[in-house]
């Protein structure tokens, strides 16, 4: 007793027999099968199709605006309506444009495109001013003078219903351009 017990004091902890170690081959075997499943699941959302284009206001590139497009349900879109169906086949796809008036549209993660389909769109652009911020950036007010809008894209192309603006996404598709006018 006295050699097994000075043995078990020399090397630490008792070592594991076989049956203990098979057990636990067999455990790691079963985690790895499991995480080498989940690899091969995917994200389980449905295909997107990369979109890019160019929104142009009186033939010049403008920045800044809002892009989104709203799938094409023949039921009202956007803010101005209300969309019977919530899953991912209904959500907007949105994008911004640069300095040069180009974007690039995302579903989900960044510049995954749009899913296949027709699509009413809507391009935003708006200065709203007036209100104030405190030192700390985080709190304030508003002005005296209030809350002020000032649309640099008309309105009437904030409505995906009313913008008169459509699109079809494709796979192999080319760059949309979308040309607005002040008028």
């Amino acid at each position: 007793m006295r050699f097994i017990h000075q043995r078990s004091l020399w090397h630490g902890t008792r070592r594991p027999d076989k049956a203990q170690q098979r057990e636990g081959w067999v455990v790691f075997g079963v985690i790895l099968v499991a995480v080498a499943g989940l690899e091969g699941c995917g994200s389980g959302r449905p295909k997107t199709v990369p979109v890019t284009g160019i929104v142009t206001l009186d033939g010049k590139p403008i920045e800044g605006a809002n892009v989104a497009f709203y799938p094409d349900t023949g039921e009202a879109t956007g803010t101005g309506g209300q969309q019977k169906k919530t899953d991912a086949l209904t959500r907007p796809a949105t994008g911004t444009t640069d300095k040069e008036g180009k974007f690039t549209l995302k579903t989900s993660p960044l510049g995954d495109g749009a899913l296949p389909g027709k699509y009413k769109v809507a391009i935003i652009k708006k200065e709203v001013t007036g209100f104030l911020a405190d030192k700390d950036g985080l709190s304030g007010g508003i002005a005296p003078e209030g809350i002020k809008e000032k649309w640099i894209i008309p309105p009437k192309y904030a409505d995906p219903n009313n913008s008169g603006l459509t699109a079809e996404v494709k796979p192999g598709m080319r760059p949309l351009e979308f040309k607005l006018t002040s008028q």
